[in-house]
């Protein structure tokens, strides 16, 4: 039967939060701490040795990623009076983001934002060999910082543990097609997460799932059988380059998806620098050591009220994952995916931008020379006689030949490629930092943008970038360098623009200038 909230010692009731078929969630003051938690309890008592372990994997999950900032926060577990085991969780005030975006979709800078986070909180998951499963806006809370939390790992699983007659719940308008089509040969793993991920940033952006359009047929078979099959929204308003992330994320094949939820997230980021948002931070959190104890090592399970039968292999539990559970919100039970171990590989404990390479020394700063103190033996100096000077005019005199010689070359009628070419930054370009310690300067891609009539703003991206390089840039009428990758050219319809990488110390240089780009 369905009880009541628990009464808890030193908690005082203050309300439902909400739940499914399984659990609710309530709101308690906690009197020692002064705080509003929340508390989940299964909604009823006489559990089975299975689904109580499967409650308490939930909270160990939890804990153990609890120094993530984007996991919501375990802070205790303990056993009711009427035998019910309870999680003492942090409290969310503002909401979960499926009923978020349901009332406003969400912009793409917040989208963004909430999916570089969401994605540092997954990836530390991954390194600690822990599989989420159940990836969806409901499980991404609104803390009271506004920063996204991510919750519910009651189906969490890790990586090569599985158990022949075990079974998972499925949300199915977030799951992959592998998951719902039982001939599929790859069963999920790290490839589904990165699915999950995808569908839901474009749900955030237009209010549902991608695979329930509106106006059309959007029964629980309906939807599946759209995943299955491949299908894919369009129509999204948002930039092209995010268009076609969310759906390489969402591809039928898992081959083709992302290879990592890491390397999605660096994705989103390419797009806000596009977009010149600011650039959210990846925070990700590298598994410990085997001989370093684990940081959640001291989560208590609770204890049973009563000795627990013999224990017995895990059956399906179906366990509706919405708050207000829907036919199409949870579905069959499967069997759980064979999943892949991941290689593994160093992680960055902060953000995944590698480091920028230092500038070099200026050769004419006197603070960056150093000279050793001259013996005071009473012997002064002469000031340098004007024959010792020779030397220096020499070098002003090439210097001021190379100059000239710049100027003539970007003056000069080289041919340019012809016809207008708009370019983007697309998703799937390489880290633009890759060998920039010894790589030559890749050629670079240009976005162009109409500011209004008179005004276009070009910016630009390439492989290699060093912090000391500049710019030659040229239009059919004008040239001129830059210190940053951008520039704001004025003209009226329309503007075509080309630009030349500088390598400071002449060092990789190249003489190969980007296609034409016009706004």
């Amino acid at each position: 039967m369905t009880e009541k909230p628990p009464e808890i010692p030193h908690f005082e009731y203050r309300g439902d939060i909400g739940g499914g078929g399984f659990a609710m969630v309530h709101r308690y003051y906690h009197r020692k701490l002064k705080r509003d938690v929340a508390v989940k309890v299964p909604k009823a008592t006489g559990l089975s040795d299975a689904v109580r372990e499967r409650f308490i994997a939930e909270g160990e999950s939890m804990a153990e990623l609890g120094n993530h900032r984007n996991v919501v926060t375990v802070y205790d577990t303990d056993t009711a009076a009427d035998g019910r085991p309870y999680l003492v969780m942090e409290y969310c005030p503002g909401g979960d983001l499926a009923k978020l975006s349901g009332r406003t979709p969400l912009s793409v800078k917040e989208v963004l934002d909430i999916g570089v986070q969401v994605a540092g909180a997954i990836e530390t998951a991954h390194e600690r060999r822990i599989l989420h499963r159940d990836i969806k806006p409901a499980n991404i809370l609104m803390n009271e910082y506004g920063k996204p939390c991510l919750t519910d790992f009651g189906i969490a699983g890790r990586f090569a543990e599985q158990d022949e007659d075990g079974q998972v719940i499925l949300s199915v308008p977030w799951s992959a097609p592998e998951l719902l089509d039982r001939s599929a040969v790859e069963q999920g793993g790290v490839p589904a997460e990165v699915f999950s991920l995808g569908a839901t940033l474009w749900h955030l952006l237009v209010g549902h799932s991608p695979f329930m359009p509106r106006g059309t047929d959007n029964s629980l078979a309906a939807i599946e059988q759209r995943i299955v099959s491949g299908w894919l929204p369009t129509g999204l308003a948002a930039p092209a380059d995010l268009q076609r992330l969310l759906a390489r994320a969402m591809a039928k094949n898992p081959a083709a998806r992302p290879g990592s939820v890491r390397e999605f997230a660096v994705g989103l980021q390419r797009i806000q620098k596009a977009q010149r948002f600011g650039e959210t931070e990846l925070v990700l959190m590298p598994a410990p050591e085997p001989d370093e104890p684990v940081a959640a090592a001291s989560f208590v399970a609770p204890e049973a009220p009563l000795a627990p039968p013999t224990r017995q292999r895990m059956q399906p539990v179906f366990v509706p994952q919405e708050v207000k559970p829907a036919p199409h919100t949870t579905a069959r039970a499967v069997a759980p995916p064979p999943l892949q171990l991941p290689q593994a590989r160093p992680v960055p404990h902060t953000t995944a931008r590698p480091p920028e390479p230092p500038r070099p020394l200026t050769v004419d700063a006197p603070q960056t020379q150093l000279r050793k103190p001259l013996p005071d033996n009473g012997i002064r100096p002469s000031k340098p006689s004007t024959r010792s000077l020779w030397p220096l005019y020499v070098v002003g005199a090439a210097a001021t030949a190379a100059i000239v010689g710049v100027g003539f070359f970007l003056l000069s009628g080289e041919d340019k490629p012809t016809g207008p070419v708009t370019t983007t930054i697309t998703d799937d370009v390489p880290d633009q930092n890759a060998g920039a310690g010894g790589a030559p300067p890749g050629r670079p891609e240009i976005t162009a943008t109409r500011l209004d009539g008179t005004k276009v703003r070009f910016a630009w991206t390439y492989s290699a970038q060093q912090a000391t390089d500049t710019f030659s840039w040229r239009t059919s009428t004008r040239t001129g360098t830059a210190k940053e990758p951008q520039i704001e050219v004025e003209g009226a319809n329309p503007v075509c623009l080309q630009v030349k990488v500088v390598r400071a110390d002449g060092s990789n240089a190249t003489a190969e200038w980007s296609q034409e780009s016009c706004g």
